[in-house]
This record gives C-alpha cells, sequence and structure tokens, in this order.
C-alpha cells in the first residue's frame, strides 16, 4: 500500500500561518486507466478462432494428385494442402489458426502458430482468397500466392446427432 503525506499550507487572516498534514491511501487497482475497446484496423471486420468455411477441405495444386492422396503428410510438399476448421495442414507442418479476419465473403486473413514435422515451431501469416466455385490461392506472409483446386471435403469424425439417427 502506497501513503503519501501531503502538507498544507494556509495563511490565515491574520499574519499566522496554519499548516496541516493529511496522509494520503492508495492501494492496487486505484488507479483508472482508460482503455480503447476496439482497434480501427479491426473495425467492420469479423474476428473468428478459424477457417471460413470456402477454405473447408483438402485441396491440391494438379488433378491428379488427388487421385492417390491418402495422408496429407504423404503428399509431395507445395502440392496439397487441408484446411478444416482451425486447422492447417502441409506435408510439412499442421498449424493451428490463434486470429482471423474476415472482412468479406471471399477472403480471409489467419495468423497461426505452427509445428514443423522437423520438430521446430513457428508463427505465421496466411492469406486466403476464393477463385470461383473450385479454388482457392493461399499465400502465406510475403510469398507468392499459389493457386489450389479443390479435391475432397474433410469429414468430421463426430457428426451431430441428427445426421446420426439417419443411418
Amino acid at each position: 500500500m502506497l501513503i503519501r503525506t501531503v502538507v498544507v499550507v494556509l495563511l490565515g487572516v491574520g499574519s499566522g500561518l496554519l499548516t496541516g498534514g493529511y496522509s494520503a491511501h492508495a492501494a492496487k487497482g486505484d488507479m483508472q486507466v482508460a482503455v480503447q475497446r476496439s482497434s480501427p484496423i479491426l473495425e467492420g471486420r469479423i474476428l473468428d478462432l478459424k477457417f471460413a468455411g470456402f477454405a473447408q477441405g483438402i485441396w491440391t495444386r494438379e488433378a491428379s494428385d488427388c487421385d492417390g492422396l491418402t495422408t496429407v503428410d504423404k503428399g509431395r510438399p507445395g502440392a496439397v494442402i487441408a484446411i478444416f476448421r482451425s486447422l492447417m495442414e502441409t506435408p510439412e507442418e499442421i498449424c493451428q489458426v490463434y486470429g482471423a479476419e474476415q472482412a468479406d465473403t471471399d477472403a480471409q486473413r489467419a495468423a497461426m502458430n505452427c509445428r514443423q514435422w522437423s520438430g521446430a515451431e513457428t508463427l505465421g501469416l496466411v492469406t486466403i482468397s476464393q477463385r470461383g466455385a473450385t479454388g482457392i490461392s493461399v499465400q502465406d506472409g510475403e510469398r507468392p500466392p499459389v493457386h489450389y483446386r479443390f479435391c475432397r471435403a474433410i469429414v468430421p469424425l463426430l457428426q451431430p446427432v441428427s445426421q446420426q439417427a439417419g443411418r
């Protein structure tokens, strides 16, 4: 606890001085700080922890890459990418979104924490743009964008109860 003593000197009606001591007490949390609740950079944007719906699925550079694809980590580097909810997997790494913005419906930027199969960890920024009905463009940081075509959807392991009843 912070204690300050304030000495007040008052001139009286006559020529005499009047002095007095006052103690002020301040405790943790007494200071009020004004914090801006939203950033002007983020105004009008929707923040999320997952990729946009248009980006969900397994994507390949060439249609022939999709035919024999069994797992993404066995694919050729740069030839395949899988995006599902908050995860993005390539043959080199798996990344998890920790912040994503989507200003419009056909583009999204996401900040990711990535774990490379070599064991290294990196932070990254990826921009994904929709290209027609069956394509996306993926730009990793400042690198040039890479175009992918839709290969197949990723089926969730756990289906909602309403979908399981019809089996």
